[in-house]
């Protein structure tokens, strides 16, 4: 039977001090009762006692003194027990007590974040003096993992809030507010964040690319080390068309791509995706930049004639090795002293001699080394290994090359870097360095949805967010060059994790190096992914494990994954729990069976009974707390950037539901908006 929380609340005090209760009263009843039916001490048989035996006397008066406040002492007791027994219903029946105010993002002095309710730490019951769980910025800063099966809350419950909360701190500031990038998978989330950002006054903030957008990123366009990028791109080919234990395919891909990328920054010092894929698809391609690269650092003289003049005496110079060149305007060839008395005797056409440009030292080393690379080992390769490798590339950067919104967005011409009227893309512009973006409090949503190319997806936000983290290493040098300067914090978050994670022990740009030194320069990262299983499958070898131990806030929602039961379980350590146990044993002496029955008798036996205390250590969660965990209901390891604090529940606060009730009141109602705020 159910009763009403009015009921509950009457009978909770009398249990509660049923003791103190029980002794008022029966002192009460004491003083009534001696005052109604006091000892008449003037009866003969009382004086008698009293003139023989005088002890005896004054220990019987006592007695029934002590009778009359004893006895309804144990009757009041008795019914206090039984309500307690029959009509109270403990904690699971009790109502929440009232939420402390929850600061407000806009007005607060020092930046944090409101993750949830607290009650009671180690069973999910409300608390009569629930609080807020805050983390403080300096334990923002070193890393917030999230775990959560789908509809668990991991949006509505942390990312959401997070967002709010974060860029509302000192948003009319604009030397304090704070930069980000937000990576998602599904296509709503920087619509969220849009709204978000208009909520805070800082919808100017907020920068998008998409496929529809103006905006132009092209990810190869950086300062990032050519083996850096080349190993980011084979390392994304392998996970999206599989791991497998030979290394030698992904070392084979890094070292052509590395190569190529080399090779295009000395010729131009600008590539795309579709220029990479040119060169790699085409046999000859590479050769032939080979050979003009090698054209413009050699010191060796060049005759050159225009294209007028080449065509009046095409017949004679067809032969004598000229070859036309588009950057020159001019048909070149190698300067000879034969050459140029011929052109001389035979000719009246205008030539000149000149020597090519050279380029810098550490250029030229580079461009030895590429050729080392090309005629040593790559030249030497079977024709079906070099295959293997190209169509490994290929199928990879055709997604960038077959898809012209795709090919518009990432892979934008040069001129629009240099700032140039661009014919093919007049509304194109150029996407900001990331540097820059943090440091003028810039927000960056990549809204490509993964049902769109769940290949390319991964490849543009994988390559986004190790862009992003560059930038935000490089203010490491920065902040210990200007010590008084503020430096504003940014704000990594990525909602769908596993389809951006990179980790590995020969990843040079890992995000568990990202995430061991995001604190100094001042960056708050937060991930959600669905389970450990699911970031496992997307890392190599035990990667995983590497990476969760950089977050040092992890927070599980419910979840269907018994691997992440397993490894929450083991996080929240242990604790000694008393274990009590009964043994009953029966024994008997003579023995028999009867004849009619057949059932054993015996005319003597015995039956003892033992109960064993034990203290041994016990998970503080076990596995299946986390399988059942309610929605918006979580188990929180906290870190506020000095101690470590215990696991506990923790009640999110949905986006859409006030601040005011708590978890267990919305619970109550069903988690409807319309019905909490009516």
């Amino acid at each position: 039977m159910r009763f009403i929380p009015h009921l509950q609340n009457l009978i909770r005090p009398l249990v509660e001090y049923r003791v103190a209760l029980a002794v008022g009263l029966s002192a009460a009843c004491g003083i009534v009762l001696q005052s109604l039916y006091p000892v008449h001490e003037e009866d003969p048989l009382l004086r008698l006692i009293l003139l023989e035996r005088p002890r005896i006397f004054y220990a019987v008066i006592e007695s029934y003194n002590l009778f009359l406040y004893s006895t309804p002492f144990l009757v009041f007791s008795m019914l206090f027990s039984l309500v307690y027994v029959h009509l109270y219903r403990a904690d699971q029946e009790q109502i929440a007590g009232a939420l402390p105010p929850c600061p407000d993002p806009f007005t607060r002095q020092e930046l944090s974040l409101v993750v949830g309710e607290l009650h009671r730490q180690l069973v999910p019951r409300p608390s009569p003096v629930p609080q807020w769980l805050t983390i403080p910025e300096r334990g923002l800063y070193t890393g917030t993992f999230i775990v959560g099966a789908t509809g668990s809350g991991k949006t509505l419950g942390l990312i959401l809030p997070a967002m709010r909360q974060l860029f509302a701190y000192r948003a009319n500031d604009s030397e304090r507010k704070l930069s980000g990038i937000v990576l998602e998978v599904k296509g709503d989330l920087c619509d969220q964040l849009r709204e978000i950002l208009t909520w805070c006054g800082r919808a100017p903030d907020y920068v998008e690319v998409s496929l529809d957008g103006d905006l132009r990123y092209n990810p190869l366009n950086n300062s990032l080390d050519p083996y850096a990028q080349a190993f980011n791109i084979a390392s994304i080919i392998t996970s999206i068309w599989g791991k497998g234990k030979e290394p030698f395919w992904q070392q084979s891909y890094t070292d052509l791509v590395r190569y190529v990328i080399l090779l295009h920054r000395i010729r131009d010092g600008y590539l795309t995706m579709v220029d990479l894929f040119r060169t790699v698809i085409s046999a000859g391609c590479l050769e032939d930049m080979l050979i003009e690269v090698g054209c413009r650092f050699s010191q060796t003289k060049y005759i050159g004639i225009g294209i007028d003049a080449y065509q009046e005496h095409e017949s004679l110079l067809s032969s004598l090795g000229f070859v036309w060149r588009k950057d020159a305007d001019q048909h070149l060839a190698v300067w000879t002293k034969e050459l140029e008395q011929l052109l001389l005797q035979q000719t009246n056409a205008e030539f000149f001699l000149y020597t090519r440009k050279t380029f810098a030292p550490e250029q030229q080393d580079s461009f030895g080394w590429v050729q080392y690379w090309y005629w040593e080992h790559w030249k030497f390769f079977r024709s079906e290994v070099k295959t293997s490798i190209v169509q490994g590339i290929v199928v990879f950067l055709s997604l960038f090359a077959t898809d012209p919104q795709v090919r518009r967005v990432f892979c934008p011409p040069k001129e629009l870097y240099d700032g140039k009227p661009c014919a093919s893309d007049p509304k194109g512009r150029i996407l900001p360095s990331f540097d820059d973006l943090i440091e003028s409090g810039k927000v960056v949503g990549l809204k490509f949805p993964v049902a769109l190319n769940p290949a390319l997806a991964k490849t543009i936000g994988t390559m986004m967010k190790v862009d992003y983290q560059r930038a935000v290493m490089l203010r490491i040098p920065r902040m210990a060059a200007e010590p008084d300067r503020y430096f504003r914090p940014t704000v990594f978050i990525c909602d769908e994790y596993q389809n951006f994670a990179t980790v590995g022990g020969d990843n040079p740009t890992g995000d568990e190096r990202f995430l061991s030194i995001s604190r100094q320069p001042k960056c708050i990262p937060i991930v959600a992914t669905q389970s450990i299983s699911s970031l496992t499958e997307a890392l190599p070898n035990e990667g995983v494990k590497t990476l969760l131990q950089a977050f040092r806030t992890k927070i599980f929602l419910s979840t269907a994954d018994p691997d992440t039961a397993r490894f929450a379980s083991e996080l929240c350590g242990k604790a000694d729990k008393t274990r009590i146990s009964y043994t009953v044993s029966e024994s008997s002496s003579n023995a028999n069976v009867g004849w009619l029955s057949g059932r054993t008798a015996s005319s003597k036996g015995s039956v003892s009974a033992s109960k064993q205390y034990q203290k041994r250590p016990e998970p503080l969660f076990e596995e299946n707390v986390f399988l059942h965990l309610k929605n918006a209901q979580a188990v929180i390891l906290a870190f506020d950037g000095i101690t470590p604090w215990s696991a506990t529940y923790c009640y999110l606060k949905l986006d859409f539901l006030p601040l005011t009730m708590t978890w267990f009141d919305q619970e109550r109602i069903g988690f409807d908006p319309e019905r909490i705020c009516a």
